[in-house]
């Protein structure tokens, strides 16, 4: 668990875009406070008007009373609009940052966080976080500055009486803030256990198929169901210390309360308050326990945003690959691996070790070698996604890494489409392509089939290319990449879905069209790919 002074740190660093939000919303509270005293005191010199206790003219005073009113009126709609539209910039600014840095981070082949923690850290923490900078923080400093005010007033017209009321509300929010250790641990608890229920949910629904057929709906439910018992049961925990929290609070505002009255009328019997002083006196006890119970009950929301602000600083601690401006290949490269050595993290042994071979300028390399040999580790190098732990691969003498990545037209193992359409799909790989660009790439895919469809390009495909077969949703994904401007063509096992003469067609395609234009690594165990390779690269145990 980070301390409070780091998430202190961490919390100022992401209110880098918004404080002057942040300011605007302290200035308006500021008008508000003025408004909000000006109404007790006209209030209080309508109320000594009517009892002869000042001369000034009452048309004059309830113009003042109208006139302060109005301005009370018209701060409250424009800050409740502001913060409402500061959440929304906060929460997108937030977004937009910590999205792109996880896209950004160094990828070491085992993703640290799952995918549904992740989209929950990106959906519910970042939007407690944006609570707490876009409201909750100019909320509290305004809040402190009513208290100030309210208090000063106060202390004008009954000193004693204000002593009195902050001991009362001090004390009723120590006692009921006791508790704050155990309801931050409470609170991270809770987001953990939603993190894994959004995990279920999301590879649930994903893999419905799968959970139909084998894992058995009622054991998914099963889990489901212990993990929303264990968010109940800490929930409930987490009231229970809520409810004594406000019960104290609740004591300390009405003693206040009581307490002013009482002075209130001691003093009218006494002859040292007027009516116009006791109707202040009332309005101000609220103006100065409202802050502090406001401070309390802020408390259980500033330990929520403690927590989803470590969670958030656990994903800023992902490193990012170094940026790199983008160097474009002009002719199909030579890539050249050296005596390359790379180990999985944690894993005993390094997948691959000393290896060494080289990629022919423009043409076509079929790497084989049984599974788990490290095929796809290699290929994953190549592109500069993994970084070696020995040896070296370059690209006509250039380091692989994230400078060179846009050359390579990839073609990932497994079903890859995005949900959309067929022709959302495609532009992700060229958004500027034309219909026509398109189709030629569909036809060297062997994937002409998409005119056929009902809806052509349009044609909707969901999560990973449901409502298509995994044959044609491979056969898409060739043609995206083929979409991609780049001179190296990478295929990791992008044709095992099709049928014989289906693989034929396509390879032969891409070799007649790219042979000489495109250097082309292709992993596969088909003998149609090792046909029409210049050279097959076999990796072997004695490598590993």
């Amino acid at each position: 668990m980070k301390s409070f002074r780091e998430c202190s740190a961490a919390a100022w660093k992401m209110s880098a875009g918004v404080r002057w939000r942040m300011v605007v919303s302290v200035l308006v509270g500021l008008v508000r406070i003025a408004a909000s005293l000006g109404f007790v005191w006209s209030s209080k010199l309508l109320v000594d008007i009517a009892t002869g206790n000042n001369a000034m003219p009452l048309k004059t005073a309830i113009g003042v009373f109208a006139g302060i009113l109005f301005l009370q009126i018209s701060t409250f709609i424009f800050s409740s609009w502001w913060e409402s539209y500061t959440l929304v910039k906060t929460q997108n600014t937030l977004r937009i940052q910590l999205f792109g840095h996880v896209l950004r981070s160094r990828w070491d082949g085992r993703d640290r966080f799952l995918s549904g923690d992740t989209v929950n850290r990106l959906e519910e923490d970042i939007r407690v976080v944006a609570d707490l900078l876009g409201s909750r923080v100019p909320g509290l400093v305004i809040t402190l500055l009513q208290l100030v005010a309210a208090s000063a007033y106060l202390l004008l017209l009954a000193p004693n009486l204000l002593w009195v009321l902050l001991i009362l509300m001090f004390a009723a929010v120590f006692g009921s803030k006791l508790f704050f250790r155990q309801l931050r641990k409470l609170m991270a608890a809770i987001r953990a256990r939603e993190s894994e229920l959004q995990q279920v949910m999301q590879e649930s629904l994903q893999h419905r198929v799968l959970v139909l057929t084998l894992t058995n709906v009622e054991r998914v439910l099963e889990k489901f169901g212990w993990l929303q018992s264990e968010v109940e049961d800490n929930t409930r925990k987490r009231l229970n210390y809520n409810a004594v929290s406000r019960g104290l609070m609740f004591l300390g505002f009405q003693a206040g309360h009581a307490a002013a009255f009482l002075w209130g009328i001691l003093g009218i019997l006494h002859g040292t308050v007027t009516y116009g002083t006791m109707t202040a006196f009332l309005q101000l006890v609220g103006q100065v326990q409202r802050p502090i119970a406001e401070f309390g009950r802020q408390v259980p929301a500033i330990i929520n945003a403690l927590t989803s602000i470590e969670r958030l600083m656990e994903l800023q601690e992902l490193e990012e690959e170094p940026r790199q401006e983008s160097v474009r290949l002009e002719k199909a490269p030579e890539i050249v691996v050296s005596h390359l050595t790379y180990s999985y993290p944690g894993a005993p042994e390094p997948i691959l070790k000393d290896f060494s071979c080289t990629f022919p300028s423009g043409k076509m390399s079929v790497i084989a070698g049984h599974t788990g040999i490290g095929k796809s580790t290699l290929l994953r190098l190549v592109m500069g996604l993994l970084q070696p732990s020995e040896g070296s691969v370059t690209l006509d003498g250039i380091p692989a890494g994230p400078a060179i990545r846009s050359n390579f037209l990839y073609v990932p193992q497994g079903n890859s489409l995005l949900s959309g359409t067929i022709r959302s799909n495609l532009l992700l790989a060229q958004p500027k392509a034309t219909d026509h660009q398109m189709k030629q790439a569909l036809e060297t895919a062997a994937a002409s089939f998409v005119y056929s469809l009902p809806h052509g390009l349009d044609t909707p495909c969901g999560e990973v290319g449901s409502g298509l077969s995994e044959g044609q949703a491979q056969r898409i994904a060739v043609a995206r990449a083929l979409l991609h401007p780049g001179s190296v063509l990478i295929l990791d096992e992008s044709t095992s879905a099709l049928d014989a003469q289906t693989e034929k067609t396509l390879i032969e395609n891409l070799h007649q069209k790219y042979h000489g234009s495109k250097t082309i690594l292709f992993i596969s165990h088909r003998p149609a790919a090792m046909e029409v390779a210049d050279q097959v690269i076999e990796i072997k145990a004695q490598d590993a």
